[in-house]
């Protein structure tokens, strides 16, 4: 029985959120004790992470970007008053699945790019530029994993703290620029994708130029004292640092169990991460379960998104992965949002793990099923699927779209929604295990079938 005291609730198993955002925390609560209550398998992960041993840096960061979303806000209202036709329409459009093109929403955001220089990315503040330029790519996430490992700079290029890696970008180095994709040069492959998408040909080169190099940028560039604070210490980074913690233990765990249970070789297991990014959490995964057993399964890496691909056989080759991994550049959806039919890459092979835990939250609650659904006839019994959501009563959730001025749009949702959208596609709720990430900002779903 849940009983609720001031700010936290209490749980039969002590299980509770007392993160630095109260109203979160208590929103958050009353959803874990409800589908506890409903007999649905809720769980809250631990703090594990580094930021937690500075909680008076949380606070501070917290306070920080509160600041600069007010005063953002502010602005956007003001923007929006002058523009009322064009904010309508960029309105509607945002919520219409998979338009990509938003003139008139790019054209409110142009306006607050100013604005977000001036209160966050820019020279007096945590001179971010460069990695905020690579937004709604997957090279960010890079920044923010690796954060406690860069090293740190004040204003005249000293060295603050040496880390293990000397710019924003962490693991990637130039290197990313040499890999080729199916075969063909990076930027081949690259201005390919764009003419396939309907661009011309010298607009399509341009802009890949226009790409490689703010990434080669992106690669150079220090990280400042104020900014490492942030992508160490912010709601959004703790998030996303869990999920990682949280999807690699229950991978691990998973592949380690069947081994034993079915006296099967790691080695001979297989594994899928559908819109895998750079790869890096599934990367980690693989080197600690090397580390510590001495084997490791082929993980299928698929991606539609060249350059993150490329950048993910770059971190394998570092890492002595090479041989372990599958590269499939494939269009994840077709226009109308159908999932990519998996067959093509998988053959009459089986997965022990389909893991897509950063990508649902962009998805429309009907290609949310279908996927589903595609991954689930293609995993062996007993297999795991592992995927996730952000949750609607994160901490600080204005921030994403706000002051950080995150693209795409993401689909926040609450922790029930993602049981119900599971369950609609086949799955019992007795075969659903949900991990709420210590900072709030993140649920985990894990189902055994």
């Amino acid at each position: 029985m849940e009983k609720f005291r001031g700010e936290q609730y209490i749980t039969e198993t002590g299980d509770f959120l007392n993160g630095i955002d109260h109203e979160a925390n208590e929103k958050l609560n009353e959803e874990i004790a409800d589908l506890r209550s409903e007999e649905c398998r809720v769980k809250i992960g631990e703090k594990t992470d580094f930021a937690y041993n500075n909680p008076d840096k949380i606070q501070d960061i917290y306070n920080y970007l509160e600041q600069g979303g007010a005063e953002l806000k502010d602005v956007r209202k003001d923007i929006i008053h002058k523009n009322l036709a064009t904010a309508a329409i960029a309105n509607v459009l945002e919520k219409i699945p998979f338009v990509r093109e938003n003139k008139w929403g790019n054209d409110i955001d142009s306006y607050l790019e100013v604005s977000r220089d001036k209160f966050l990315y820019g020279k007096d503040q945590t001179d971010s530029k460069p990695w905020h330029n690579q937004r709604g790519s997957a090279l960010t996430f890079l920044t923010i994993s690796e954060a406690e490992g860069l090293s740190v700079f004040g204003k005249n290029g000293e060295i603050l703290s040496e880390g293990k890696y000397p710019t924003m970008s962490g693991p990637l180095d130039e290197s990313v620029f040499d890999e080729k994709i199916n075969g063909l040069p990076l930027t081949e492959v690259m201005i390919q994708d764009k003419v396939n998408n309907g661009v011309d040909k010298s607009t399509a080169i341009e802009e890949v130029e226009k790409r490689i190099s703010e990434v080669r940028e992106f690669i150079q560039a220090p990280v400042t004292e104020k900014f490492s604070n942030v992508i160490r210490h912010c709601a959004d980074s703790l998030g996303i640092r869990e999920r990682v913690e949280t999807v690699n233990g229950l991978s691990i765990d998973h592949l380690k169990k069947v081994a034993e249970k079915d006296n099967r070789s790691i080695d001979d297991m297989l594994v899928m991460s559908f819109g895998c990014g750079t790869g890096l959490a599934t990367l980690k995964m693989l080197k600690k379960l090397k580390d510590e057993t001495g084997e490791a399964p082929t993980v299928i890496l698929l991606d539609q998104d060249t350059l993150s691909l490329a950048a993910a056989q770059s971190l394998a080759k570092k890492w002595n992965l090479e041989d372990k991994i599958e590269v499939h550049c494939e269009r994840l959806f077709s226009k109308l949002g159908k999932p990519l039919s998996l067959e093509g890459v998988l053959g009459n092979r089986k997965l022990d793990i389909a893991e897509d835990s950063g990508l649902r939250e962009y998805l429309p609650d009907g290609v949310y099923k279908q996927l589903t659904r595609e991954s689930l006839k293609f995993l062996r019994t007993g297999g795991l699927m592992i995927t996730g959501n952000m949750n609607v009563n994160r901490p600080q959730k204005e921030f994403l779209h706000g002051l950080m001025g995150w693209v795409p749009k993401v689909r926040m949702r609450s922790i029930k929604e993602g049981f119900k959208l599971l369950q609609k596609s086949g799955i019992p709720k007795e075969s659903i295990e949900a991990t709420v990430t210590a900072s709030g900002v993140y649920t985990v779903f894990a189902i055994e079938t």
